[in-house]
C-alpha cells in the first residue's frame, strides 16, 4: 500500500507535515513523529485549580492559517474535550449553552510557514528519488492555539495564547529533532491537543482576574 493511500485512509488526517508525506514512499521507512520538547507538560508545581470548579460551555474550532477547517475541527473535537476534562478545573465540559454559565473559546490554528513547507517538499522529493535511502524530510506544522474564557455574560473575557509543534521526519535525514517520538500520528496530534489545553487552562486559571 502506497503512503497516499495510507494516509487518505486514515480520519485523522489534519496537518501540513503528514501531507508531505505523500510524497515519499511507504516501502522504505515509515514517518516518524515527534512532539516539541518547548511546552510539555504542566507540572504539579506548576498547576492551579480554582476552589470551586464550575461547568463550562466549549466553543471549539480548528482552523488552517486562521480558516476554519470544518473536517478537522470534527476529528479533534474529542481530544479537545477529554483534554478540558483532564485539566480538573471544571466539574463538566458540555458544548450546550448554560444558563449564565462560563464559556471557553478555542481556537486551535495550525500555521503553515511557506519557506519551511517549500524546504520540505524540496527535500521530500529527494528522499522519494532514493526510496528514502539516501535522504529523507524533516516537516513542522506550528500551531497557535487562543483560549477565551468569560465566566459570565458581559464579564470581561480573560485570554491566553499557546505555542506548540509537531515535527514528522521521514527516511535517513541525519538530524535533531527538538521533540519526543510518539507512535503514529494520531497519538501525535492528540498530545500535542492535551498539552496546548492543559497549559492554556492553567494560564486562565492562574490569572488574577479568574475568581478561584
Amino acid at each position: 500500500m502506497t503512503l497516499l493511500r495510507t494516509i487518505l485512509l486514515k480520519p485523522w488526517r489534519l496537518a501540513s507535515a503528514l501531507l508531505l508525506a505523500v510524497m515519499l514512499p511507504a516501502t522504505a521507512h515509515a514517518a516518524k513523529w515527534y512532539v516539541d520538547n518547548a511546552l510539555g507538560e504542566v507540572k504539579p508545581e506548576e498547576k492551579v485549580l480554582p476552589s470551586t470548579p464550575k461547568p463550562v460551555q466549549l466553543v471549539y474550532e480548528f482552523q488552517r492559517d486562521g480558516v476554519a477547517h470544518p473536517r478537522a475541527t470534527k476529528e479533534t473535537r474529542e481530544y479537545a474535550l477529554n483534554a478540558l476534562k483532564g485539566t480538573g478545573a471544571f466539574t463538566e465540559v458540555v458544548e450546550t449553552p448554560l444558563a449564565d454559565g462560563p464559556v471557553l473559546r478555542i481556537k486551535f490554528n495550525n500555521v503553515v510557514k511557506k519557506e519551511e513547507l517549500d524546504k520540505a517538499k524540496k527535500d521530500g522529493f529527494r528522499a522519494g528519488l532514493g526510496f528514502g535511502l539516501f535522504g529523507g524530510v524533516v516537516a513542522t506544522d506550528n500551531y497557535i492555539v487562543t483560549l477565551e474564557y468569560v465566566a459570565a455574560p458581559g464579564a470581561t473575557p480573560i485570554v491566553t495564547t499557546v505555542n506548540h509543534a509537531l515535527h514528522m521526519k521521514f527516511g535517513k535525514k541525519d538530524v535533531e529533532i527538538p521533540g519526543t517520538e510518539v507512535k503514529g500520528v494520531k497519538l501525535a496530534v492528540e498530545t500535542v491537543v492535551r498539552q496546548a489545553l492543559a497549559r492554556g487552562v492553567n494560564n486562565i486559571v492562574a490569572d488574577p482576574a479568574f475568581l478561584r
